[in-house]
């Protein structure tokens, strides 16, 4: 886990913490599937890439890896041992990324945005059955402004594709996501160990999971747990609680959500950077916080 790339990494989201504004009933114009909608750091769903060629000489050398193989996952993983819609999925279009997130409790999130910016956060829950999936309940952040989502469904076939729509104001944001190859990656609690940055973001990690480190400046401390414990499931739930300096643009409050090893591709290299991106809220939708950070030596 400690390797640290020497070549330009695919720009990765920029962290944020912020307050979310109560919305009306607009919203809803952005799809998920689409530029406008996808979202803020997902990897690019593609297949194992060939091995990378020896550095020139007096060209430092690229430490990363390929991606795991989701026609041979490792054993454990989620790809190998999940009911087939729990885990992580992606979309990628030019510079429109979407990552999303289902966990066991059939907890629904997704980040989207445009290059390093995001552009809208969800939370929902909903209710697989056989190859279909109904939203009970959800909340659409659009540029920070809160709006309720009222209705979703779809269909999704394991490990492959989950597809649907949702309603939000006036508007019906479709989606469209591949299983992302990060399912595919067998983890312990143990993988996630050590200290994670961005611009104005750090985390450090204990083996055990907790959590201490500043997000956007502010002081945070909590725990990053794996979602199914004792499992090598590529899921983590990761819960922070802010500090009250006055750096904090929403002190004293507890944020949680998912969390996962994601893969972020090394320029002029045919290898993958491990990463972790994170999506959270707080229970009453009061704030949200969200990033991507990599592993520091």
């Amino acid at each position: 886990m400690n390797m640290k790339n020497k070549a330009i990494l695919t720009v990765s989201l920029l962290a944020s913490l912020v307050l979310a504004a109560c919305g009306g009933g607009g919203g809803g114009s952005s799809s998920a599937a689409a530029p406008a909608a996808s979202s803020a750091s997902a990897p690019a769903v593609a297949s194992a890439p060939a091995a990378a060629s020896a550095p020139a000489a007096n060209t430092p050398a690229v430490v990363g890896e390929q991606l795991p193989s989701l026609s041979s996952p490792q054993a454990g993983s989620t790809a190998a041992t999940s009911n087939g819609v729990v885990g992580i999925w992606s979309t990628t279009s030019g510079i429109a990324k979407t990552t999303a997130f289902i966990d066991p409790q059939n907890n629904l999130s997704f980040l989207s945005g445009l290059g390093t910016v995001a552009t809208s956060e969800f939370f929902g829950v909903i209710a697989p059955s056989g190859s279909a999936w109904t939203l009970t309940s959800g909340a659409e952040f659009d540029s920070f402004i809160l709006n309720t989502v009222t209705s979703g469904s779809g269909t999704f076939t394991a490990n492959q594709t989950f597809n649907g729509s949702y309603t939000v104001g006036t508007g019906t944001p479709s989606i469209a996501w591949t299983y992302d190859p990060a399912n595919a990656l067998a983890v312990s609690q143990s993988t996630v160990a050590g200290t994670w940055a961005e611009t104005n973001s750090s985390i450090t990690i204990t083996s055990s999971g907790a959590v201490t480190g500043t997000l956007s400046n502010c002081p945070v401390s909590g725990t990053m747990l794996l979602a199914t414990a004792g499992s090598s499931q590529n899921l983590y739930t990761l819960s922070l609680t802010t500090g009250t300096n006055t750096s904090c643009a929403t002190p004293n409050v507890t944020l949680s959500g998912n969390a996962a090893i994601v893969f972020l591709p090394i320029q002029s290299s045919s290898l993958y950077q491990r990463t972790i991106l994170y999506t959270l809220h707080t229970a009453n939708n009061s704030a949200v916080a969200y990033g991507q950070v990599s592993p520091q030596q």
